[in-house]
């Protein structure tokens, strides 16, 4: 039997620790990169979010122009207001019956409410032509824009860092800082029946 020489030993034992090495940071970046973000899922019933023109000339003529009062009835959990498109709307706890796309802005089971630390709110809503189509808008917004919840006398100020869009299949993937409080957006893509934006926003300031 042939004896392996210093030489041999010592380029073995060099690349066993350059394995090590590789394995170690191979699973502190993974680690790292499932911190990084979130996966949901979520149902924004398409079947009422179709944006086929045939569907939406439907909407206009079959839907009342206002929200039946009944849906404006109890407490609202939070008010989300975003001026640049002129938006003030309540929304609901998770428990409330009118928590609910078909209703209101939905306040999503996975959040979070604004006064948990590193929590993240996310909000739901249509963005179609018809009365229920609380987002539409949201598609004017860019990266820097502001939004705010009041929550429990207190306003909190969000600032938009990241917006994209995903493909309309129930599940979103969240990509967030989660060192940060955050306020998440969910809607419909403007022109599109396949996709959806996220729009993502870190808290910036409580009054």
């Amino acid at each position: 039997m042939h004896k392996l020489s210093n030489k041999m030993i010592v380029t073995i034992g060099v690349l066993i620790i350059l394995l090590g090495s590789f394995l170690l940071l191979s699973n502190y970046f993974r680690e790292k990169k499932e911190a990084a973000y979130e996966q949901i899922s979520i149902a924004l019933a398409t079947e009422e979010e179709d944006n086929t023109p045939q569907n939406v000339e439907a909407e206009e003529t079959e839907e009342p122009k206002q929200p039946n009062p009944e849906y404006d009835t109890g407490e609202y959990l939070g008010i989300l207001d975003i001026p640049k498109i002129n938006l003030n709307r309540g929304f609901y706890d998770k428990d409330n019956e009118y928590n609910n796309v078909s209703h209101n802005v939905t306040f999503l089971e996975p959040s979070n409410y604004p006064d948990e630390k590193n929590g993240n709110v996310i909000l739901v809503a249509h963005s179609g032509s018809s009365y229920l189509g609380y987002f539409k808008h949201l598609y004017q917004l860019v990266v820097g824009d502001v939004a705010y919840i009041t929550y429990k006398n207190h306003k909190y100020e969000y600032k938009i860092v990241n917006i994209y869009n995903e493909t309309k299949d129930g599940d979103v993937t969240i990509y967030r800082n989660k060192n940060k409080q955050t306020l998440t957006m969910i809607t419909c893509t403007k022109d599109s029946d396949t996709e959806q934006t996220i729009y993502i926003a870190e808290l910036q300031n409580v009054d």
